[in-house]
Formats: C-alpha cells, sequence, structure tokens
C-alpha cells in the first residue's frame, strides 16, 4: 500500500512532466513487442491458410495419395488400383496448374481439374455452382468449357455464356464460362483466384495428358483407415505418399519452418534494439529524478521501497508498452503480411494465400510475459543503483553520476564471454545445421556492442581528449570532458548509434550480397541474347511452362543461330526436403559456355559427358551442404515413372531452390518425370542482328498463340533485381521501426546529459562563454559520440553481416551467397547518423543556452 502511495504522489505526477521519456519506455517495450507479435500472427496465418486451402482442396477425403508434396503428377492408371481396394467407396483424382489471363498475364488462376461426370461429385467438393442447367454435358462435349468463382467474374465483369482469352502452357485458348461457383468450398481457396473444369480438359491444357496430381479417396463407412492407408502403400508404387490430408500440411510447415526462423531471428534483433532503448531511458531518468529520490530517502523511505517503487513503475510502463505493442503487432501484420507472402513465394517458388489473419492467444501471452520481463530485466539496473545511493549522494550531482557514469567492472570480460559463447553458437550451427543457434549466436553478438562500448569509449579519452583540445581549442576541451567524465553515459550513447549501424548495414548487405549472387549465377549459367519465357509465373520468380515446340519454332527464325533449353521444376521430395531438378539441353550443359572455377567439385568436361549422357547429374552447392554430398556419391529422386538414382560427378552453384537442386539432361528429364514443358529459351543471335528485329519476327510467326516475354540480358538481371528487392521489401519496413525508436533513444540521452550539465553550462556562460562557444562545444561533443557509434557500428554491421550471409543465410533459406559488403547504403547509413547526432546536439545545445543562468546555477 505504501509503495501504491508513493506510485501516486510520485511516481505519476514525474512520469507525466517527462512525458517524452515515459513515451521512449513505452515505445522501448512496443517495438519489440509489435514486431515479434506481428511477425508471430503472419507466422501463424500463413500455417493456417495452407492448412485451410489443403483441407478444401482435399474435400472429404480421409486419405491422399501424390507423389512428394502433391506438386508433381503421376500416372492416371493409379486410380484403377486405389479404387480396387474393397474398403474405398470414392477415389476422386485431381490435376492442377496456374493459367492466366491472356489480357492481363499478371493475373493468374489455379486451374483445377475434377470429375465433372456426375452432380454427386460437384456437390462431394462443394464446388456448387450458380447456374447448373447443362454444366456437365457442355463440360464433357466441349474442352473449352470452364467454371469460375462468383469473386473472380464479378471483379472481372463476366457472366455465364461469356467468353474469356486464357493463357495456358499449351498456349492461349478462348474458354467458355459454363458456371460461377458459389463462394464456398473449394471455391474459397486462393482468394477466389480459381477456375474449374473437367479433369481431362483440365490434362490437355496443362500438357499433363495421362497424370494427375492427387488422388482423393474417401472410405466406406467403420473402415479402417489405418489398414486402408497400409494397404494402399504396398499396392502402390514406393515413390507415392499415401497420407491424411494434414500429413501434406505438416510437410508445408517443414517447408516453411526455415523462413519463419528467419523473421524470428529478426524479430530478436528487435527485441535487443528495445531492451537497449528501455535501458537508456531509465537510466537518464534516475539523474533527472536523483533529487526527488534523496529527499524521499531523507524523509524514511528504504532502498528497498526506492528500488521496488521503480520496479513497479516499470510493471506498469512495461504493462502498458506490451498491451499497445500486441495491438500494434495486430496492424503490423495486416501492413507487411502481403509483403512477406509475396517474399516467400520468391523464395519457395510457391504461390501463398494471404487469407485471413489468425492468432495464436497462447503465444501471445508468451510474447506478453516476454515483453514485461524485458522491461523489468531493462530497469532493473538503474533501479539498483539509484537505490544503493546514499541519500545526500544522490542529491550531489557529483555522486549522481554514478549511476551513469562509471563502468562496471569486468565489462571487457563479459564482451570476450559473450562473442566467445556466440562464435561457439555459429560453430555448433554448422555441426549441427541449427538454425536455432545461429539466431542465438547472431543475438548475442549483437547485444555485445552494448557491453564493449563503454571499455572503447574509456580506452580512447586521452587520445580523444588531446585530439579535440587542438583542433577545437576549449570548446573541444569542454566537450571532451563532458564526454569522458561519464563514460558509461557516452558508451550507452555509442552503442545506441552502433546498433542502429548494425541493423541497416546487415539487412542491406545480406540484399545486396542476394542481389550480386543472382547477377553472377544469370550471367554465368543463362548466357544467351536473348532469354524468350511465359509472361505469367507460378509463383515467385518462376515463369510457367511453355511447350517445347515453340523452341523447335525459334529455331526457324531468322537471324537465330542456337536454341537452347532449360526447365526448372520445384516440388521434388529428397530426403524429406522440397528440392529442385533443373533440366538442361545439350548445348546448355557445355562447359566452354561457363564462368571458370563454375565446378566447386568434379571435373568440368568429364561431369559435362556424364549428365548429356544422362548417367549422371551435377547437384547445388547448397544441396552438397544441406546432406553433405560429394562427387562420386549417388542421389536417388522418387519420380512418377519410380526411383531413380544418379550418381553426382558436379558440385556447382544454384538458386532454382532454397534447398538445392539436381541439374541434369531435359531427356532424362523428360523421360522420368513425363514433362516436355520449358521454363526458358535462350536464343544466340547471328552477328550484327538486332534484338528488336528478332523480337519483331518472333512475334509475327507466334502471333496470339502464345503470351511470350523476350529479354535480354539487360532485361532478365532487372527481372531478378526487381524479384529480390520484393522478396526483401518487408525488411526495410522492420528496419525503419527499429531506427525511428532507437534514433528518438539517442536524442533523449543527449538531452538528458545537457540537463545533468546544467550548472556546469551556466557557470560557463557566466564567466564570460557566449551562446555559440556553448552550442558549437555541445555539437562537437555530440558529433564525437555519432562519429564513435558510426565507426563502431560500421565494423559490427559488417562482421554481423558476414555471420548473417556466411552462416545464418545459408541455414535459414539455403542459399550461398556470395559475400559483398554493401558499402553505398553503409556510407549512407554513415551520414545519416551523424546529421541526426549532430541535429540531436543542436537541438540540446539551443535548449540550453535558453535557460535562464540563474536558475541553472541554482539546481544544486
Amino acid at each position: 500500500m505504501t509503495l501504491l502511495r508513493l506510485v501516486g504522489l510520485v511516481s505519476w505526477p514525474q512520469l507525466r512532466a517527462s512525458w517524452s521519456r515515459t513515451i521512449l519506455v513505452v515505445a522501448g517495450t512496443l517495438t519489440g513487442v509489435a514486431l515479434i507479435a506481428g511477425i508471430n500472427i503472419i507466422n501463424t496465418s500463413v500455417l493456417a491458410n495452407v492448412r485451410e486451402t489443403i483441407r478444401l482442396i482435399a474435400g472429404p477425403a480421409d486419405l491422399e495419395v501424390t507423389l512428394g508434396v502433391g506438386e508433381i503428377g503421376f500416372a492416371e492408371s493409379t486410380v484403377d488400383v486405389v479404387r480396387a481396394d474393397p474398403s474405398v467407396r470414392v477415389a476422386v483424382p485431381l490435376v492442377r496448374g496456374t493459367i492466366s489471363l491472356a489480357s492481363n498475364p499478371e493475373e493468374t488462376l489455379q486451374l483445377f481439374g475434377v470429375d465433372l461426370t456426375t452432380e454427386e461429385e460437384l456437390r462431394r467438393y462443394q464446388i456448387e455452382a450458380v447456374t447448373r442447367r447443362d454444366i456437365l454435358v457442355q463440360a464433357l462435349e466441349d474442352l473449352h468449357s470452364i467454371l469460375l468463382t462468383e469473386t473472380f467474374a464479378s471483379r472481372r465483369g463476366l457472366h455465364v455464356g461469356d467468353s474469356v482469352d486464357l493463357s495456358t502452357p499449351r498456349g492461349v485458348e478462348p474458354f467458355t464460362v459454363r458456371g460461377l461457383l458459389r463462394p464456398e468450398g473449394l471455391a474459397v481457396a486462393f482468394g477466389g483466384q480459381l477456375a474449374v473444369m473437367d479433369i481431362a480438359a483440365a490434362q490437355r491444357w496443362l500438357g499433363k495428358e495421362g497424370l494427375v496430381d492427387q488422388i482423393d479417396v474417401v472410405l466406406s463407412a467403420g473402415a479402417d483407415v489405418l489398414d486402408v492407408e497400409r494397404r494402399l502403400t504396398t499396392a502402390l508404387p514406393s515413390t507415392l505418399t499415401v497420407g491424411r490430408p494434414e500429413y501434406r500440411s505438416i510437410q508445408y510447415e517443414n517447408i516453411l519452418a526455415s523462413f519463419q526462423a528467419m523473421l524470428t531471428g529478426l524479430s530478436l534483433l528487435c527485441l535487443v534494439a528495445g531492451i537497449f532503448i528501455i535501458y537508456n531511458t531509465t537510466s537518464t531518468g534516475a539523474v533527472n529524478r536523483a533529487m526527488t529520490i534523496g529527499g524521499l530517502r531523507r524523509i524514511g523511505a528504504t532502498p528497498r521501497q526506492v528500488f521496488w517503487l521503480f520496479m513497479l513503475e516499470a510493471i506498469v510502463l512495461g504493462t502498458l508498452g506490451t498491451a499497445l505493442g500486441i495491438a500494434a503487432g495486430m496492424v503490423l501484420a495486416h501492413v507487411l503480411v502481403g509483403m512477406v507472402t509475396k517474399s516467400m513465394g520468391v523464395i519457395f517458388q510457391l504461390r501463398f494465400s494471404g487469407g485471413s489473419q489468425t492468432i495464436n492467444p497462447r503465444d501471445l501471452v508468451l510474447i506478453a510475459f516476454g515483453g514485461i520481463t524485458s522491461t523489468l530485466f531493462a530497469s532493473w539496473f538503474a533501479a539498483r543503483q539509484i537505490a544503493s545511493l546514499d541519500p545526500l549522494d544522490a542529491m550531489r550531482a557529483s555522486r549522481r553520476r554514478r549511476i551513469v557514469s562509471t563502468p562496471s567492472r569486468g565489462l571487457l570480460l563479459w564482451w570476450v564471454v559473450l562473442v566467445a559463447v556466440s562464435v561457439a553458437a555459429l560453430v555448433g550451427e554448422q555441426h549441427f545445421k541449427s538454425i536455432a543457434w545461429g539466431n542465438f549466436g547472431a543475438t548475442l553478438w549483437n547485444a555485445s556492442v552494448i557491453v564493449i562500448a563503454i571499455p572503447l569509449v574509456t580506452s580512447m579519452a586521452g587520445l580523444l581528449s588531446r585530439l579535440l583540445s587542438r583542433v577545437f581549442g576549449a570548446e573541444g576541451e569542454v566537450a571532451a570532458t563532458s564526454l569522458f567524465r561519464s563514460a558509461v553515459r557516452t558508451g550507452v550513447t555509442v552503442a545506441a548509434v552502433a546498433l542502429v549501424l548494425t541493423v541497416g548495414i546487415t539487412l542491406s548487405s545480406v540484399e545486396h550480397s542476394f542481389h550480386l549472387t543472382t547477377e553472377t549465377y544469370v550471367r554465368g549459367f543463362l548466357g544467351g541474347d536473348l532469354i524468350v519465357s511465359a509472361v505469367s509465373t507460378e509463383g515467385g520468380w518462376l515463369e510457367t511452362p511453355i511447350p517445347e515446340g515453340v523452341a523447335t519454332e525459334l529455331r526457324e527464325v531468322r537471324g537465330v543461330r542456337t536454341v537452347e533449353t532449360v526447365r526448372a521444376f520445384p516440388g521434388v521430395i529428397y530426403r524429406g526436403e522440397r528440392i529442385a531438378i533443373g533440366a538442361a539441353s545439350d548445348g546448355f550443359l557445355e562447359p566452354s559456355r561457363l564462368p571458370a572455377h563454375w565446378y566447386r567439385e568434379g571435373d568440368a568436361a568429364v561431369a559435362a559427358e556424364a549428365v548429356r549422357a544422362s548417367r549422371a547429374a551435377n547437384i547445388s552447392t547448397g544441396l552438397a551442404d544441406r546432406f553433405d554430398l560429394h562427387v562420386g556419391d549417388t542421389i536417388e529422386l522418387d519420380t512418377p515413372t519410380g526411383e531413380l538414382s544418379l550418381p553426382v560427378v558436379g558440385v556447382v552453384p544454384d538458386l532454382i531452390s532454397d534447398r538445392g537442386s539436381v541439374l541434369m539432361s531435359r531427356r532424362l528429364f523428360a523421360e522420368r518425370w513425363q514433362d516436355t514443358g520449358v521454363s526458358r529459351i535462350m536464343l544466340s543471335l547471328d552477328p550484327g542482328e538486332s534484338l528488336d528485329a528478332i523480337r519483331a519476327r518472333i512475334t509475327d510467326r507466334m502471333g496470339q498463340r502464345y503470351r511470350l516475354k523476350m529479354l535480354s540480358m539487360r532485361d532478365v538481371l532487372a527481372y531478378h533485381h526487381e524479384k529480390v528487392s520484393s522478396a526483401f521489401a518487408f525488411t526495410q519496413a522492420i528496419q525503419l521501426l527499429i531506427i525511428i525508436v532507437t534514433v528518438a533513444g539517442i536524442f533523449d540521452l543527449l538531452l538528458s546529459a545537457i540537463f545533468e550539465r546544467r550548472r556546469e553550462l551556466a557557470v560557463w556562460r557566466l564567466i564570460g562563454a557566449d551562446d555559440r562557444a556553448v552550442r558549437r562545444s555541445v555539437v562537437i561533443e555530440s558529433a564525437t559520440v555519432g562519429a564513435i557509434g558510426a565507426a563502431l557500428g560500421v565494423v559490427v554491421g559488417a562482421v554481423t553481416a558476414w555471420i548473417w550471409i556466411a552462416f545464418n543465410f545459408r541455414h535459414l533459406l539455403g542459399y550461398h551467397l556470395e559475400h559483398h559488403l554493401a558499402v553505398a547504403p553503409t556510407v549512407w547509413y554513415v551520414v545519416l547518423v551523424m546529421v541526426m547526432t549532430i541535429l540531436a546536439g543542436y537541438a540540446a545545445a539551443r535548449r540550453a543556452t535558453r535557460q535562464s543562468i540563474l536558475d541553472d546555477i541554482r539546481t544544486e
């Protein structure tokens, strides 16, 4: 009760009087909690939407038969084997793919081919059409019949009976809208971007004749699901998976786990920033309130009561910040979910639907507990120190500075310990291939910045004092005296600057390295003067496949010297991971067209000959690293035609899949996967031929049959640059939030430093220093803090970027990136930090010189 009265009589008036500092404490908690809560909500929502989509696709199925996670087709004859089981009541084959509007190829639809032979099948999968008259007959008689969702049709102004041109893997075709799907069941999936057609028609237009992607199995009443699952597993080829629909949800959760771990790692950086801001603000607030605390002690308050008064304030402010942070996290999730799902699409080559926002109350309770605990932890240091001061010492400025100005013994030792544990964690990450260890190690390294900053400032005191005095005279000497008299305060401010730079440099360098690695890959691997592909994409950057016949026609275009093709095929499962196949034509595999040292392992000539002969395969560096594969090992893959075993003859860079890829001959791929489509066609032109002329000839020859994009190498690089930028767009929003709040914390520290020195500056003005000299001295002080912080931030940021690029990113997302420091952004961040610290110093100086000299002298 005494503490509660003290909160009302002492804390509340002072917190209200210093409202900007109170807001900063709340903002520190809010920032960390908002980012963690927002990322948690995004992760939970994406997984919930994946589960819901799979549930809608599966319908009432008790079991599913798929190859891998259902992205690869297999023989349609398998349906007869499934139907032969006595406990199977219905076995429904499905086929699916991506098509787009011919008039706007960037607007895609997920096409599902289902059995429309009876109305019972339509009802079973809740494919309810607004107009049902003659749908079945027309769908079976006309391969150009299609059902669209009401949502899509309404947006495009389409009605039953209308014709719409759609771009398919077989080319542009006119389709007749035979019915509209009500927003229920399967029609709700993919945000209404869905089309349904009879399975035979879908197989034709998707180039999957004789193949199905999934068989949904409905069992008879009373059948034992586990017994049927065992019988079907025995009866079907070993490459196929038989399981409950929710099993595929678990598989997708495993696929997305690494990306979500990366988001968690970024949120930990934000949490460090939040704790740091709270520590700064509570420490400076303790200095400003020392007179009041000293008075309380003089009238009988005990050290324990003072300590718990501060901690009770922290609980109140932490609870407020946490509540606001969770609310802000919900808003942040709503704003960022589109960017995050787009980023996931680029990385995983999948199309994700943002869907509705899903909140897990248990997770939010844990986040709230973490937010309040972090506030208490950050406030504990200041509360402990001010509670331990003698009442008279707390009222004297010289003693009061101990709260933020006495370096703790052993800080350097603690820094060594933190760095050692961080290195050990990163070694553990490499050994165990553990994402959690990597996040832990990187977070400890960033936290060590706060610890090392104070010894760093102390060690530089003598050198910088002489330098500032020599360059700026008396003003520099006063600035140096203020800086190094309060080494902890200066060190904390330096650490704040360094932390801002670290976050900015790390995120910018990861993105920059991704850009340059992609450029090296595209230039070295693709080649060609003109790259031809479909305009629409299946998800991310990967274009929808087009028929091999297009390449055949392009060979006949005048001015085209050579034509090479490549098929990028994600969705293959290897040892539980979703990898990709890269299938290339013979000329594409010619080692003379690749840069020197392209092969990380293996002989280029020997490997090329073996791959072209369909006797072996190359693998990507990511796949080799993840599964410890090397030249001479054998890799086994499940294909629609059975298991394929190939020796590894080379290890090369590749960016098709985040989990790695297997590179083989297109002949072998077409034979075993029964897929003849191509993703990209590389054209080499005759000398003197212009790109525009070739584009015009191709357009004249192809007419309106295909929607093709024809890009020069520069255009392809720009295309991939845009995709990488979109993948990292959400990190810029996170980074901006951290910088805004942290810079506000720096400004508070500088203002607190001026508050602490009011009497000192007043005496200086009294003995003859003009206001301009005082202001210059404060600006020199703030600029020096900014310079030291910038130098430390560049070093720590460069190391942190190296940790993320060389270690964390490899295990988080599987890509092996070339390490490149983002020099231009680093320079920009340094300039920004210097400008912000100088402006903060100038604002603080103007505030100091506007105070009455006599009032400032009376502060003691």
